[in-house]
């Protein structure tokens, strides 16, 4: 594909999935849909790419500033133990399709030099381009598809032990250099585009030289070819595995091959700068070819897949984390929990540590067992595991209609105090309330407007923008006015929301001169731009 393809393609694949799957899908996606629009952010980035890659050739640094980029920043998410985080990266929208763009003209070329599809090594991310863009991925090989292959190579009968591990903080401790050298390998015709992308990263990273931003299509690709080579390692050695992303599977018939070949992937991977994961790492006797049970969270993600199936939309989240969405139980597992004892129940609220399975099933038992007042004791449990809390205040959401009316009070003067008492709280469980206390049955405008007057500018990333999303449904025109006195101290991601904010509550002569203005000073924004040049 040429540099406008890339573009038209990147831009329909962003107004497809979005511009990440950890962030909530924000409102400058949608301004995309608009042709015009469209046509104009198109038209932007493509001379914005073909003035960088020129400029490449002689110096990168001057090719970096043609392209035009701004800094990411980070957000903390919950992982799967206590204490453990992802670092999710905040891309600006135009700079994501800028990324997506460059990566796109590589891709082709990653994807050819991988190991075959059909040779069911490699099941994550592979590269194929439907309606334009729209699609990304080939819909046949995904986190399920992996999942059943492993269910039916461990029953064949030269498997006998299976090993599990899987790279520890893979994206953030991919070399960014290395990468470098293995695409410049592959792709020879795109030289430029390369070494602008090594740029961009390396920029991304403060000169760090490690790290992918986490949650985007363009790292899922590139992530993919640092791994080539270690794939082709394996096979060389006629390793039996295969895998997903980092998650690595290998079909030994015997222990000591099992732990031979266990070694070769320490030693490959320690040349990339990697290492695996040692406290996730099992040999398993699969000697017994009835056994075939799912992890619970492999089972969440089997279940997003199918959910995800009608919008092709393929990407299952991240191994290892702790969910941040509540996935409703199927008619079987329904049935299943209502027939149970109360067991778990008893055992999550008796436990002083919790363990991420047993809270997952003691908010389907007290949900499905339709023990409303237990959902009382939910703020004084993610004491224990905080890292729950979005996945406790999506389950509040989705389900507020059948909560009785005490139990929403409750539990919305009990998290309102997260806002209100003053102490420090992780970025990721004040962004999880500040949605839920916007929603009908747990509003509190007052608490809201309060805290986000005193937000302080090192509270973080993505909170400011947050609060102002959720303020949006319930503020008051007064309150509008106060907010837009905020806008210069603002950052990009909230200076865009105050001027939709802006422009949804305060009538046309009211903001139109206060417009003309922004339109000055921010012209260049074509995102901010476009919420009031419909």
């Amino acid at each position: 594909m040429n540099i406008s393809d890339t573009v038209k393609c990147a831009i329909n694949n962003i107004i497809s999935e979005g511009l990440t799957d950890i962030f909530p899908r924000p409102f400058e996606v949608d301004i995309l849909k608009n042709k015009v629009f469209r046509d104009k952010a198109l038209v932007e980035v493509r001379e914005l790419i073909e003035n960088a890659t020129q400029d490449a050739v002689i110096n990168l640094n001057q090719g970096l500033q043609k392209l035009r980029v701004y800094p990411i920043t980070h957000v903390l998410y919950p992982k799967k133990e206590a204490f453990d985080f992802r670092k999710c990266a905040l891309i600006e929208p135009l700079d994501t399709i800028k990324y997506l763009s460059l990566t796109l003209l590589l891709a082709s070329d990653i994807e050819k030099a991988r190991i075959k599809k059909t040779d069911n090594k490699v099941f994550s991310y592979r590269y194929k381009v439907e309606e334009e863009g729209k699609y990304l991925f080939d819909k046949d090989y995904n986190f399920t598809s992996f999942v059943n292959f492993i269910s039916e190579t461990q029953k064949k009968k030269n498997v006998s032990f299976l090993v599990k591990c899987d790279i520890s903080n893979f994206y953030d401790r991919l070399n960014i250099h290395r990468l470098e050298s293995a695409l410049l390998s592959i792709c020879q015709a795109n030289k430029n585009t390369v070494k602008l992308i090594n740029e961009l990263l390396l920029f991304w990273a403060n000169r760090d030289s490690y790290g992918l931003p986490v949650g985007s299509n363009p790292s899922r690709i590139l992530a993919e070819a640092a791994l080539i080579d270690v794939d082709k390692f394996l096979i060389s050695h006629k390793v039996n595995f295969c895998r997903f992303v980092d998650d690595f599977r290998l079909f030994a018939p015997n222990v000591k091959t099992a732990h031979y070949w266990l070694s070769l992937l320490v030693e490959r991977l320690s040349i990339e700068g990697l290492f695996i994961n040692q406290s996730k790492t099992l040999i398993e006797d699969v000697t017994d070819k009835s056994k075939f049970i799912k992890t619970e969270e492999e089972r969440e993600i089997i279940k997003l897949d199918k959910g995800k199936k009608k919008e092709r939309r393929l990407v299952s989240g991240y191994s290892g984390t702790v969910p941040i969405k509540f996935r409703n139980a199927s008619e079987n597992e329904i049935k299943k929990i209502q027939e149970d004892n109360d067991s778990v129940i008893s055992q999550v609220e008796s436990s002083k540590i919790i363990h991420p399975d047993e809270f997952r099933e003691y908010c389907k038992y007290i949900l499905y067992k339709n023990m409303y007042n237990k959902f009382k004791k939910l703020p004084s449990l993610l004491e224990r595991f905080p890292q729950f809390t979005p996945y406790v205040v999506d389950l509040l959401i989705k389900h507020k209609d059948v909560l009785p009316v005490n139990v929403k009070d409750y539990l919305k003067l009990e998290f309102s105090k997260y806002l209100t008492d003053g102490n420090y709280i992780p970025e990721y469980i004040a962004i999880a309330i500040v949605s839920l206390l916007s929603v009908e049955g747990y509003k509190n405008t007052d608490v809201l407007f309060s805290y986000f007057r005193g937000l302080r500018r090192n509270a973080g990333s993505y909170i400011g923008r947050a609060t102002l999303e959720s303020l949006e449904k319930i503020i008051e025109r007064g309150q509008v006015l106060e907010i837009r006195q905020y806008y210069n101290r603002a950052d990009l991601w909230e200076k865009r929301q105050i001027v939709r904010i802006v422009d949804k509550y305060l009538h046309k002569e009211e903001k139109n001169a206060w417009f003309k203005n922004i339109k000055m000073n921010e012209s260049n924004d074509i995102f901010l731009i476009g919420i009031f040049s419909k």
